[in-house]
């Protein structure tokens, strides 16, 4: 389809023309800016705003449609809200099905504490059960699933920990996740076709997922031969699966209209909500624990020179400041005066001063999600203590040592709501305003910057800077329209915008102008 879009307040992104009342699509491309062509379908925008489509440079595509599927703990406000949600669920399946829940966070409950494992065993129920905490990196489970898992709770595990006998932390999670029975095509079909809907309405064009496995890739590839998977995906093959990679590695990049497939996800630790992530110095809040390593010195070593050698990009999760500063020793030998590949740290939640300049010297990228920041504020003095506070979300600290920052939502762990991740960038307040002043306000990031993060950056992020990420003759045609000018409106106006339309590819997926 070729039309005009007109009467617009169009937001380029573009330093030799930033702004533009209309742009022209021909296909799948823009062909002009402010010269319309008469022959084309005109779409008037009545003043409405357009920004190059929003990026979320952190997401999870299956396991956003997969927990819509779970039990939704989110909004629990005790264990024992929980385990009632358990048992009634238990009445409704097979007694050798799975029960499986998504969202809890111990520090949302009134004990404000892990629970321990005769709330759900005393259920006397005969399915086994998996909860996952909120931010994906601990379970809670009941004596059925450890069985099945063949899991021995007295033994130390690498890069693991087990609380109570029930919580399962980081590595010592994968007995239980491998012992549930694998999902079908159809079913992996139907979630990715649930989430992409929910990423249309939400005005995202493009998403980074990160985490791939080859039945993912699969099932990908096969809705995009059906025209079924309309939106833009750079994938993050899983580093557990040795034949995948190697398989990418031997046949180099993929790269289709919607698909990309260039990087490798890798782990160093785990969450500061599950205290997993790997510290310097012990939780405040547990004086005799740092935090987990959750790979080998050796094995990671091994992963980025094969990434070096392949000419992939690795993305490693690394949250706590000894995780982060662990990563940047890696990346730095391992990449030493090799320019521009742009390697990434996903999260880089806690990071020192000294730290800091490292990303920028060494050619590192910080992928970050500013929800985060405000999901976890409420109990980061107690966890880490005040002289620890500052070195979370550091986004104007990196930006002003020349970063550029992919950012995202690391949705499902946070909404996947672009806007949420806006306002939370430049307020460091939550979508309910809170608090009034900003937690650790320092650290807020200008407007035009924050739409970076969501846009340009993300291109960057991927390597598509020189085709997306802008508003520019010879773009891709990927386009968020906005109810409010984000740059401009009062604070408070941000999160009562309206996504009007998603244009991806030059195809108008969502339009309620």
């Amino acid at each position: 389809m070729n039309f005009n879009l007109i009467n617009g307040n169009i937001i380029t992104l573009d330093q030799s023309n930033p702004i533009a009342n209309s742009v022209t699509v021909k296909n799948d491309k823009i062909l002009n800016i402010d010269n319309n062509n008469p022959k084309y379908h005109n779409i008037d925008l009545c003043g409405a705003t357009i920004i190059p489509g929003f990026v979320d440079s952190h997401f999870h595509l299956t396991n956003l449609g997969k927990r819509l599927d779970m039990l939704n703990l989110k909004n629990c406000n005790s264990s024992q809200e929980i385990a009632k949600l358990v048992f009634e669920k238990s009445k409704t399946v097979n007694d050798n099905d799975w029960i499986l829940g998504f969202g809890w966070d111990q520090t949302r409950w009134d004990e404000n504490e892990f629970p321990k494992k005769t709330l759900l065993n005393d259920l006397n129920i005969m399915q086994p059960v998996m909860l996952t905490r909120i931010d994906g990196h601990s379970c809670w489970v009941n004596e059925n699933a450890i069985k099945s898992s063949g899991l021995d709770s007295s033994i130390q595990i690498d890069g693991g920990d087990i609380v109570n006998g029930c919580i399962l932390i980081d590595n010592a999670m994968n007995p239980i996740q491998e012992s549930i029975p694998k999902s079908d095509d159809k079913m992996i079909q139907k979630w990715i076709k649930m989430a992409i809907k929910i990423i249309i309405s939400r005005g995202i064009t493009n998403i980074h997922d990160a985490w791939q496995t080859s039945d993912m890739i699969k099932n990908i590839n096969f809705l995009i031969d059906k025209n079924e998977f309309p939106i833009r995906c750079y994938g993050m093959l899983a580093s557990h699966d040795q034949q995948l990679i190697s398989r990418y590695f031997n046949s180099g990049h993929y790269n289709s209209t919607y698909y990309t497939i260039r990087s490798v996800k890798a782990f160093i630790d785990g969450a500061l909500g599950s205290r997993g992530a790997a510290l310097f110095e012990p939780y405040s809040d547990d004086k005799h624990n740092c935090g987990l390593i959750l790979i080998s010195h050796d094995e990671f070593n091994e992963l980025a020179t094969n990434c070096k050698k392949a000419g992939f990009q690795l993305c490693t999760h690394a949250i706590g400041d000894k995780g982060n500063s662990m990563v940047i020793d890696t990346y730095s030998k391992t990449m030493k005066n090799i320019s521009d590949h742009r390697w990434r740290i996903e999260h880089a939640q806690m990071v020192r001063d000294e730290d800091i300049s490292k990303f920028y010297k060494n050619g590192i990228v910080p992928s970050m999600q500013p929800s985060h920041c405000t999901s976890d504020m409420r109990w980061m003095k107690d966890r880490l203590g005040e002289h620890r506070i500052h070195r979370i979300s550091r986004w104007k600290s990196f930006i002003d040592s020349g970063c550029k920052i992919p950012g995202g939502s690391d949705c499902p762990i946070e909404e996947g709501n672009p806007l949420f991740e806006y306002y939370a960038a430049v307020t460091r307040k939550d979508h309910r305003g809170y608090p009034n002043t900003g937690w650790q306000p320092q650290e807020c990031i200008s407007r035009l910057d924050a739409l970076k993060m969501l846009t340009s950056w993300g291109a960057y992020g991927e390597f598509a800077e020189h085709r997306r990420g802008k508003i520019k003759i010879g773009f891709d045609a990927d386009f968020t329209v906005l109810s409010d000018n984000i740059l401009t409106c009062d604070l408070d106006k941000i999160l009562k915008t309206n996504i009007l339309m998603t244009i991806t590819n030059g195809k108008i997926l969502k339009n309620i102008l």
